[in-house]
């Protein structure tokens, strides 16, 4: 027993000492190129930089070593740095950008600063999770260099609260660690990093991944205040024809052309919704409720109500009084829109649509069948952009993106094809 206990100290002093030391050999790799860069004994430069690598990939079979003090002269700040036309370049379409970095090393911080600063970015460090959350108060990033391995709060459990605030979770986050192991990084991507830079690494690396991650920040941000704004000029003008039906239709009587006017805005309103949806779905806080699913469906049927009868259309339905879920609502309600959406696109005139919710060997199956004229392709059907007819309205992001929601909350789904039949099932956990 207490050989285990001395061995799993053994680990974890290995571990730290593997922390410390490449944080450590990063930081004299970073300054090593920096003065290659500068054309200052490039040879001699160049020989420390390959000793440093080579000693990066040696650094893992170390297990113990003294401490040192860190020397005030440890780190190396250079002023005045020459840039070349490449760095100009970037510094121009960069400039003022801001950059909040994360690490509770002081000598990391001076460094990823001196590497950063001749590009004009505005930047403020933290020396730990909780200064960073604290700073994101009234600094705000377009862009975080954090930290995974810190004490108190490590990278994960930032990166957790960040995504949290409404306020932050658009906010790009790269991850800085010696940690870079496959799990390390597929965790660190699942937990919402856009990026994953193992320590020890090159000065130009950390450049250039920092400039396509705020070029792909700005990108986004744009197209997202776009289609803000847009959701105004849209929505206002179906508001009104809507209003405009709807009273046409008290004074005088319905007919079938203010049946498909109406029909028409509700459709319209239900691809931007699937476009706008796509667009922040990465990148928002999705709270998981316990909700009443079953409810869910009728309210979505009747929604479609009028789009079914402009077509001549019926709903047939198959559904418990009551089945509770715990997903994300909103969530839901865009995959079931979307089904309903598809059926109605692909269903011929006076067909009739059915939509069932029963208990199969403890689970939920959740399915939604119509009639078709031809032959579908059920292995393409969730397949991005993909359209059965070009005649047919629409964007082709409606199932692409219930299979994205279905994947991210390990949902079955599939699709099928069967005498003139097509049906999409999914497989629901009973609460």
């Amino acid at each position: 027993m207490n050989n285990s206990i001395k061995e799993v100290d053994s680990i974890l002093l290995t571990s730290d000492i593997l922390h410390t030391l490449r944080n450590s050999l990063n930081a004299i790799l970073g300054y090593s190129q920096i003065l290659q860069d500068d054309d200052s004994d490039a040879d001699e430069q160049r020989r420390m930089q390959i000793s440093i690598e080579n000693a990066a990939l040696n650094i893992k079979s170390l297990v113990s070593i003294k401490k040192e003090a860190l020397k005030n002269d440890a780190t190396i700040t250079l002023k005045n740095q020459k840039t070349n036309k490449e760095s100009c370049s970037v510094k121009n379409s960069f400039m003022n950008q801001k950059v909040l970095i994360v690490d509770d090393k002081p000598e990391n911080l001076s460094l990823f600063s001196d590497i950063l600063r001749p590009f004009h970015y505005d930047l403020s460090l933290a020396t730990s999770g909780v200064m960073a959350l604290e700073s994101l108060k009234t600094f705000h990033p377009d862009l975080i260099l954090l930290d995974v391995v810190m004490p108190q709060m490590n990278g994960y459990e930032v990166l957790q609260e960040i995504k949290k605030d409404k306020r932050t979770c658009d906010i790009p986050v790269i991850f800085l660690t010696a940690k870079d192991t496959t799990e390390d990084i597929v965790k660190g991507l699942e937990a919402g990093a856009v990026d994953y830079i193992a320590k020890p690494f090159h000065p130009k690396e950390l450049i250039a991944r920092v400039s396509t991650h705020l070029e792909k920040a700005r990108v986004f941000a744009n197209l997202k205040r776009l289609m803000e704004h847009s959701f105004h000029e849209l929505y206002t003008p179906l508001s009104v024809i809507s209003s405009a039906m709807q009273i046409q239709e008290l004074e005088h009587e319905k007919t079938d052309y203010t049946q498909m006017t109406l029909a028409a805005c509700k459709t319209l309103q239900n691809i931007y919704d699937d476009l706008y949806y796509s667009i922040q779905y990465k990148n928002r806080v999705r709270p998981k409720i316990v909700f009443d699913f079953a409810t869910l469906l009728l309210q979505r049927i009747h929604y479609f109500s009028l789009v079914a009868q402009s077509r001549s259309l019926k709903f047939k339905t198959n559904l418990p009084n009551q089945m509770l879920l715990q997903l994300n609502q909103e969530d839901m309600e865009r995959v079931v829109d979307n089904l309903l959406s598809n059926a109605l696109k692909y269903t011929q005139e006076c067909g009739e649509i059915t939509i069932s919710l029963v208990q199969n060997h403890g689970m939920w199956i959740f399915s939604i069948c119509n009639p078709i004229a031809k032959e579908i392709d059920a292995q393409k059907i969730f397949m991005k952009y993909y359209r059965q007819e070009e005649e047919v309205f629409g964007l082709g992001l409606g199932l692409e993106l219930v299979q994205t929601i279905c994947k991210e909350n390990s949902i079955k789904i599939n699709a099928s094809t069967e005498d003139e039949l097509f049906c999409i099932q999914m497989e629901l956990e009973i609460k």
